[in-house]
C-alpha cells in the first residue's frame, strides 16, 4: 500500500528546521573511497546490524511503533514511500527538494567508534528541476548532532557519499564508514531523496567496524 506521511504543527516545524540547517549549510569531508575487505585484510565487524525494523514492516505502523521517520523540505508533500517483501520504494510526486526516511539510532552505545552504514540500492533517478543547492542524488545519510545548553551543533555530517547516487542503476552495495564523534547525543541514519524518480531499498544495516576498516567519510 503506497502512502504518505503529514507532519504538523511545532513537531514538523522542528523537524524541517535542524535537517533544513543540516543540508544547506553543511558540506562534509570526503575522502572519496570505497571500502572492502579485500584491500583492507583487517577490516572486519564487530557488531551486529545495530538498525531497527531493516525489512521496513513497520512503516504503517502506528505512530509510537515505528522506526522509520519521515521528514521533508517544506509542508506541501512531495514523496511517498512503501513497503513490499523487504523493499522500501521512495518515490519523488511533487515539487520540494528532498525528502529524508530516518531512524533515531542509539547514540551513547556508538560515541567514538568505526561504524559502517550499507544498504542494496536500485535507483532510477534524473536531475530535477528544483535541484538543491548541495546537489542532487538519493541514498545513505548518517547525520550526528550535539544538543547541550549551549544550542545543536552538527557533528557528523555524511549525504549522499557513495557512488552511484544518481542514473539508473540495478541492485548493488552502496557502502560509507565513519567515525562517531565522541561529542555527540543524537544520531541518525536513513536514506535522501534529492533527484526525480525512484530509489530502492533493500537489506539496509549499520554495524560496527574495526579500525582497519578504510573511511570514506571524515567526520569533525
Amino acid at each position: 500500500m503506497m502512502f504518505v506521511v503529514f507532519l504538523r504543527g511545532a513537531q514538523m516545524h522542528f523537524c524541517r528546521n535542524w535537517i533544513t540547517v543540516w543540508l544547506i549549510g553543511l558540506v562534509p569531508l570526503v575522502s572519496g573511497c570505497d571500502m572492502g575487505t579485500e584491500q583492507v585484510p583487517n577490516c572486519g565487524y564487530i557488531s551486529g546490524n545495530v538498525l531497527a525494523d531493516p525489512q521496513f514492516s513497520a512503516l504503517d505502523a502506528p505512530r509510537k511503533e515505528r522506526f522509520w521517520r519521515y521528514s521533508q523540505h517544506a509542508e506541501n508533500i512531495a514523496f511517498s514511500y512503501d513497503a513490499k517483501d523487504g523493499t522500501l520504494t521512495f518515490i519523488k510526486t511533487g515539487a520540494e527538494p528532498w525528502a529524508l526516511l530516518s531512524q533515531t539510532l542509539d547514540a551513547e552505545a556508538l560515541r567514538g567508534k568505526r561504524v559502517e552504514f550499507s544498504a542494496n540500492l536500485k535507483l532510477d533517478l534524473s536531475e530535477p528541476n528544483d535541484a538543491h543547492v548541495l546537489g542532487h542524488g538519493g541514498g545513505l545519510v548518517l547525520l550526528g548532532r550535539q544538543v547541550d545548553e549551549n544550542g545543536s551543533k552538527i557533528r557528523l555530517s555524511s549525504s549522499l557519499e557513495h557512488e552511484p547516487r544518481m542514473g539508473t542503476h540495478d541492485w548493488q552495495r552502496v557502502t560509507v564508514v565513519e567515525d562517531v564523534p565522541k561529542r555527540i547525543s543524537h544520531l541518525y541514519a536513513g536514506f535522501l531523496h534529492r533527484a526525480d524518480g525512484t530509489i530502492r531499498v533493500r537489506d539496509p544495516a549499520l554495524r560496527v567496524v574495526t579500525a582497519g576498516c578504510e573511511l570514506t567519510v571524515i567526520s569533525e
